[in-house]
């Protein structure tokens, strides 16, 4: 089984850390490994040419921008995300 690489960039440092802790949970419950971290540095988040775009979520390198980083949206987020893996 791959080790998914997830990491949150968002300059809020309180919602970055409340979404990965929340991704790990979720992510643990559909039965995928995932090493997730956060990103809240500005300087990080405009060398990757998101400045103005966070919240993102960055799956193996692929960025996924979001309007919030809400519950429902995470859940939305990692059931997709768990379908797409089992094709």
């Amino acid at each position: 089984m791959t080790t998914l690489q997830i990491t949150v960039l968002d300059p809020d440092t309180t919602q970055a850390q409340i979404t990965a802790r929340h991704l790990r949970t979720i992510l643990k419950c559909e039965g995928l490994s995932a090493s997730v971290q956060e990103v809240t540095c500005y300087l990080e988040i405009s060398r990757r040419g998101l400045t103005d775009k966070t919240p993102v979520i960055s799956v193996n390198g692929q960025n996924f921008q979001c309007k919030n980083l809400s519950t429902t949206i995470l859940d939305q987020f990692v059931l997709w995300l768990s379908q797409k893996l089992n094709y």
